[in-house]
């Protein structure tokens, strides 16, 4: 299998957050049985499903809430970073109490390019899911099999 490794880039102010992130990322990362259990990440959100197949790998990543406006997707110097900023909208009033508040997110991702055709890739948005699709280049995949006809 082809690996992508991911970055992430957590907007946590609490030296809390990131401990418990890496311990329960270790814990998780202990029982996946994907080859791509080994991904650097620092932060939990959002949620990623790396899937490949013969011709791309997709990324599937959960963003309740936000739309396509609220995502950016960007590819930079080997990396695809998808981020997001999300202020929830306030009609009018003081806070009296808040929990809902502002959130954001940014998580990279390492594409190699001598695998992948990085000017081809595409998102879709659907019921809270990110797909983001990175094709393979062609003069790398693997042939199709070959059928034998018995005689």
């Amino acid at each position: 299998m082809t690996q992508l490794r991911t970055i992430s880039f957590p907007r946590s102010t609490s030296s809390l957050d990131p401990m418990l992130d890496t311990i329960f990322n270790d814990f998780f990362n202990t029982i996946s049985k994907s080859s791509f259990a080994n991904v650097a990440q620092k932060s939990n959100y959002p949620r990623v499903d790396i899937r490949e197949s013969r011709e791309s790998v997709t990324i599937d990543a959960t963003v309740p809430g936000l739309s396509k406006e609220d995502i950016n997707i960007d590819y930079d110097n080997g990396y695809l970073t998808v981020s997001a900023e999300k202020q929830p909208p306030v009609d009018g009033g003081e806070f009296v109490h808040r929990e809902i508040h502002r959130s954001g997110f940014s998580r990279a991702f390492s594409v190699d390019e001598s695998i992948y055709d990085v000017d081809k890739i595409s998102a879709d948005l659907l019921s809270g899911i990110l797909s983001v699709t990175i094709p393979k280049k062609e003069e790398i995949l693997p042939p199709l099999p070959k059928k034998i006809s018995i005689n």
